[in-house]
């Protein structure tokens, strides 16, 4: 078995950033703005807007669910499934009211296009991701699916991969649902399916699935290897009993909500699985063995993952500003047992690579949501650090408000909710981020079980000065080895000194996903004096001096597309070769600082190995 290594260098790529505002592409390299003020940002101002941004949704479910799983859904994706950069709405059908897909306007409001797109289908949904499966451009959709409504106990087999076409000769998009040819329509023998979650498990420029269960009858829990960059089709093979170690470990594991996000710092994504009754596991990614197959080992009692006793949504950021990731679980909090929420705080990786955590969510103010479901880490008021919304309810238990807990910087919250605007009790389940009027500001749609819909719109003022912000979007469609959309990809942000790490990952929250676009606070901050770009090939790219209140996109090209055409070709090597001769310094292929025969070769050997 091969362990994941770093390669002979990290080459630090010349990038370029677009301006989606005004169409045009710039260098990366910017004046350097002064901060002038010395006042803390502002709290969020969260305002009910549903109508008023064009949402009519309400998540009534059907009785005929399995056992409570009624109960217990009611999820919602967040994606540009246009390719605008624009983010849309994709909320599943509960069985009685069909899927609903909101297309953004552009405008601050939404359009109801369900129909059009080819997805006016009613079935018994649970969790929903979107993911570029084809590396096509678009991003498409899977379902979890307990079958049909009126089915005879439901039926296994009938989940959803609703395969984006992208836009047709008169612009317009459709969803095809290919399931069942592409191997996913099935999680388990028995209708069962939590939340998906997608990642590049194995570093070959595809992404897999994971979709987890709480049914644990039949081994749930399963991880599908994406084919397509082997077959050109996209099309999954379950690796769960070949990958996981030990794979009976799933026999017991009552899934909720998986994260696919590298931990240790190899490169290579972890699966973070919050579970049901102590059930709670994480696997570590070993990396590609000699059949080139990803495999975990299972580091959950070493890396102190024991005090969380019903894990069902996730969150998953660095907390303290300490370049480790965190996780952040919503529990059941029972005050007589002194348990409740975990917030598992990273703090090493061990010489072996196993990620040590403790739990510390009682000492700094996140520990109870009563029943929580779905949570969300986000900089909500912009402040430079990562904060946290939870949700709740349960029929019959003590019912508790929705919780905004703002962070100070070095991890201990408070709870602003009522000050913020967010003084409301539902029954909760789903709920994601984003930015929808791309004001700059995170934005929030929480799912009530039995009830409407709620969007809430940030009103937090951007104005001379004040709680700046810097959006990130990643098109890696010029890199043939890197995930589509940049997954896998570690951001890291200086801002007045002091850095930010966010990971590019499925953002995940219980039967949810939040859109993909990086949302740094600045606070008083006029601009980003480095963003480090590191790219799950080991590749680096660095921008420098980044104007605030504005998002961007980064492009990535491969170290040996010297000519940044998206192609790997003799003009790449020509264009090295002459600048070889003429000790041009962009010839120093490897960055050592010397221009010598040794780039020559390294960039020979880059070429034959281009995703290795």
């Amino acid at each position: 078995m091969t362990s994941p290594s770093q390669p002979k260098t990290q080459r630090r790529l010349r990038a370029c950033i677009t301006l989606p505002s005004l169409g045009l592409i710039f260098p990366a390299i910017m004046p350097t703005a002064v901060m002038t003020h010395d006042t803390l940002a502002s709290n969020p101002k969260y305002v009910l807007s549903t109508s008023q941004v064009g949402i009519s949704a309400e998540s009534v479910t059907d009785e005929g669910y399995p056992q409570q799983h009624n109960r217990m859904t009611g999820g919602i994706c967040v994606a540009d499934f246009n390719s605008d950069t624009y983010p849309d709405i994709f909320i599943p059908s509960l069985g009685i009211n069909p899927n609903k897909l909101y297309i953004n306007n552009q405008d601050g409001t939404f359009t109801e296009q369900t129909q059009q797109w080819g997805l006016l289908e009613t079935h018994l949904g649970m969790g929903t991701a979107a993911a570029d499966i084809n590396n096509d451009g678009y991003m498409d959709l899977y379902v979890v699916s307990l079958g049909a409504p009126g089915l005879d106990g439901t039926a296994p087999g009938l989940c959803k991969m609703y395969l984006n076409s992208g836009p047709d000769e008169q612009g317009n998009f459709s969803f095809t649902d290919i399931a069942k040819t592409s191997g996913v329509n099935e999680v388990m023998n028995i209708p069962a399916g939590m939340t998906p979650a997608f990642g590049d498990i194995d570093l070959d420029g595809d992404l897999d699935l994971f979709v987890a269960t709480w049914m644990f009858e039949g081994s749930g829990n399963r991880l599908f290897e994406n084919q397509y960059m082997q077959t050109g089709q996209p099309t999954f093979i379950d690796i769960t009993d070949a990958s996981m170690s030990p794979p009976q470990r799933f026999d017991v594991v009552r899934g909720f909500t998986p994260h696919i996000v590298d931990i240790t710092g190899d490169r290579y994504p972890e699966i973070l699985l919050t579970a049901d009754f102590t059930t709670s596991e994480l696997f570590v990614n070993n990396g590609v063995n000699e059949s080139g197959r990803a495999t975990f080992r299972t580091t959950t009692n070493k890396s102190n993952i024991n005090a969380d006793h019903n894990g069902m949504g996730a969150a998953v950021a660095d907390f303290n500003r300490d370049g480790l990731l965190d996780w952040y679980q919503t529990n059941i909090y029972v005050a007589s047992e002194s348990r409740g929420n975990t917030l598992y705080m990273c703090s090493q990786i061990d010489n072996l690579g196993d990620p040590i955590f403790f739990d510390q969510a009682a000492n700094r103010g996140v520990q109870d949501i009563a029943w929580g479901w779905g949570v969300v880490a986000g900089d909500f008021d912009n402040d430079t650090d990562q904060d946290l919304v939870a949700t709740n309810g349960w029929p019959g238990w003590p019912n508790s408000p929705t919780k905004l807990w703002l962070n100070d910087g070095n991890a201990f919250f408070s709870d602003l909710s009522i000050l913020s605007g967010l003084q409301f009790n539902i029954n909760g389940r789903g709920l994601v981020s984003l930015d929808h009027d791309k004001d700059g500001d995170l934005d929030l749609i929480f799912i009530d079980n039995q009830g409407p819909i709620r969007f809430y719109r940030n009103d937090l003022p951007i104005e001379d000065g004040f709680n700046n912000y810097l959006r990130v979007n990643l098109d890696t469609s010029t890199h043939p080895c890197l995930a589509p959309n940049g997954f896998g990809t570690k951001i890291i942000a200086t801002v007045n000194g002091q850095t930010q790490l966010h990971a590019t990952h499925n953002n995940a929250s219980y039967l949810s996903q939040s859109e993909l676009t990086t949302h740094i606070g600045l606070q008083l901050a006029t601009e980003v004096e480095q963003l480090e770009i590191q790219w799950a090939d080991g590749s680096t790219t660095i921008l420098n001096n980044i104007p605030a209140n504005q998002e961007i996109t980064v492009n990535a090209f491969h170290p040996t597309d010297v000519n940044q055409d998206a192609r790997l070709n003799y003009f790449d090597a020509s264009q090295l070769l002459t600048a070889y001769r003429t000790q041009d310094p962009s010839a120093d292929f490897n960055n050592d600082g010397i221009i010598e025969f040794q780039d020559v070769l390294d960039f020979i050997d880059a070429i034959n190995n281009a995703c290795h």
